[in-house]
């Protein structure tokens, strides 16, 4: 309720604001007849056509109007190419394959913003994730699947968004691990192994994030399952989570949960604690986290310590972590890896690591990528794994 309070507010408070459109916006068609008279009218459609034929190139592209008399939003295009060669062993036979998304999930996408009044603005973002190894797309052919959202930002409010968003859990451990300019859930780190990835991204959700105040962050996260409309079942799929984030110079620490209806009489909770402190020789990252639904079944925790080392143009990752199953004995993990990446240029990564994963008899954890796939791992088996990659940002 108080999201959906601010939204009005805003709105209120812009339409109340004199917006002055710029001299590349033609003027509103709907005022012809109006409160201006046809010379007048033809005159100010002049003066437009004039200052477009006159304008720069990148200044026409800004300015094209749409069909109806209104100036469209500047898009940007960007995205990245990941993709790695891998010689693995699953504990019976040597594998090599290629695969795509080892540092992050190959991507394209198209976001934008547009001024509503002052110190408010609209946004979006539509981002597809794609397989650079094969040309499919990725999340499972969801057109956007990585992401799709908008919304309403202010620097005095904070950032109101919907659509399908990264959970605050995930970011948690996207942000705080890995230490480097990737950040964690990437080849090389644990959490990327033992993490739950159907809480990633959540459809649905109406997403609040205000701004830093005293060190502080929060972030407020809700999601409508919408599966069914049974009475009983309705809320089945809903999704609650929170994060609460505290920075002051080098240190940074966050609290995380999320709560899932996964059934009508079944929920699953996720929470994850971790911080960074930044030595500026090295960055020491730790994160503990729990992992309950039993619908699954699942219930075990991770933790994890990692050390990112800046090495010249470049910088080593050391990762270290373990997961206690509590639902099942002997079916414990435990993953080690090293990680060197090189940024030749500021768009053109270079990257190799080696990790090993170590299952007792009852576990058949795999190594991933951001996206790459692990292994099949009988139980019981341990994977190792050496890679060498590439990320191209465009």
């Amino acid at each position: 309720m108080k999201q959906i309070l601010i939204a009005v507010s805003i709105t209120a408070a812009c339409s109340g604001l004199a917006y002055a459109q710029t001299a590349t916006v033609p003027p509103d068609q709907s005022q012809s007849g109006q409160d201006q008279g046809l010379t007048q009218r033809i005159k100010q459609l002049e003066d437009w056509r004039n200052q477009q034929v006159n304008s720069t190139p990148s200044q026409k592209q800004e300015a094209v109007p749409a069909q109806n008399g209104i100036a469209s939003i500047p898009v940007t295009v960007y995205g990245l190419a990941d993709f790695y060669l891998e010689n693995g062993y699953n504990g019976v036979n040597n594998i090599q394959r290629l695969q795509s998304g080892g540092l992050s999930g190959s991507r394209v996408g198209f976001k934008g913003n547009d001024v509503v009044c002052k110190g408010v603005d609209a946004f979006y973002n539509l981002e597809a994730g794609l397989n650079i190894n094969n040309g499919t797309s990725g999340q499972g052919a969801v057109l956007f699947g990585r992401q799709a959202y908008a919304g309403l930002e202010g620097k005095k409010w904070g950032a109101l968004s919907v659509g399908r968003q990264y959970a605050p859990v995930f970011l948690a451990n996207v942000i705080f691990m890995g230490g480097g300019l990737y950040g964690g859930m990437a080849y090389g780190n644990a959490s990327d192994n033992f993490f739950d990835a159907s809480i990633a991204r959540i459809n649905n959700s109406i997403n609040y994030v205000t701004p830093k105040i005293l060190g502080f962050t929060l972030d407020a996260f809700y999601g409508l399952g919408e599966t069914s409309q049974t009475k009983g079942q309705i809320n089945v799929g809903n999704v609650f989570s929170y994060s609460v984030q505290y920075d002051l110079g080098a240190f940074s620490a966050i609290a995380s949960s999320l709560t899932r209806q996964t059934t009508p009489t079944v929920s699953g909770t996720w929470k994850v604690a971790s911080a960074t402190y930044d030595f500026k020789v090295v960055k020491i990252a730790v994160m503990y986290q729990t992992q309950k639904d039993l619908s699954e079944p699942e219930n075990n925790y991770f933790d994890e310590i990692s050390a990112y080392v800046p090495l010249g143009q470049g910088g080593l990752l050391i990762d270290y972590g373990t997961l206690h199953n509590k639902l099942m004995v002997n079916a414990d993990a435990k993953f080690e890896c090293l990680r060197y990446e090189y940024f030749w240029t500021k768009r053109t990564t270079i990257y190799t690591g080696i990790g090993n994963m170590i299952n007792e008899a009852n576990a058949n954890f795999g190594i991933f990528g951001s996206t790459g796939a692990p292994l099949t791992i009988v139980k019981g088996n341990n994977e190792r794994s050496i890679i060498l990659g590439a990320k191209i940002l465009f």
